[in-house]
């Protein structure tokens, strides 16, 4: 009997099926980020599963944090199975920050598919109340 039951063709099915689902799909921003804010630094975390730290680009002009990433699949792999959607990923996001960055200080670390980027703040005029008269 189950030899009877139509099947679909592995070869193909998963780009159909992506396909077909994009239209009414919503995928998160990759990467997905977070900013903390210190009195001293900002501090943004990103998390990047499967990219290598030669595949990231990381770019600070004006106050806006870049970041870039490039993860491409191996060609002449040879799957039995592939469920997961293929693991072609480009991104480009940036970030504002409101107080000035000292560039020269700004630090970049990346471990575990994790990217943690301490941006110091520039060490210029405190904020201060201003009384009104």
């Amino acid at each position: 009997m189950r030899d009877l039951m139509p099947r679909k063709p592995d070869a193909f099915w998963p780009d159909l099926e992506e396909w077909l689902a994009w239209p009414f799909s919503w995928r998160p921003p990759i990467p997905a980020v977070d900013i903390e804010e210190t009195d001293d630094a900002y501090i943004v975390t990103a998390e990047l599963p499967g990219f290598d730290k030669k595949d990231i680009e990381i770019e600070l002009h004006n106050n806006v944090l870049t970041l870039r990433g490039e993860k491409v699949d191996r060609e002449g792999r040879r799957f039995l199975r592939r469920e997961r959607a293929k693991s072609v990923a480009r991104f480009e996001r940036q970030f504002r920050f409101g107080a000035d960055i000292d560039h020269d200080r700004v630090t970049a670390e990346f471990k575990q598919g994790e990217l943690v980027i301490t941006l110091p703040k520039a060490q210029g005029q405190k904020a201060r109340t201003i009384p009104v008269r």
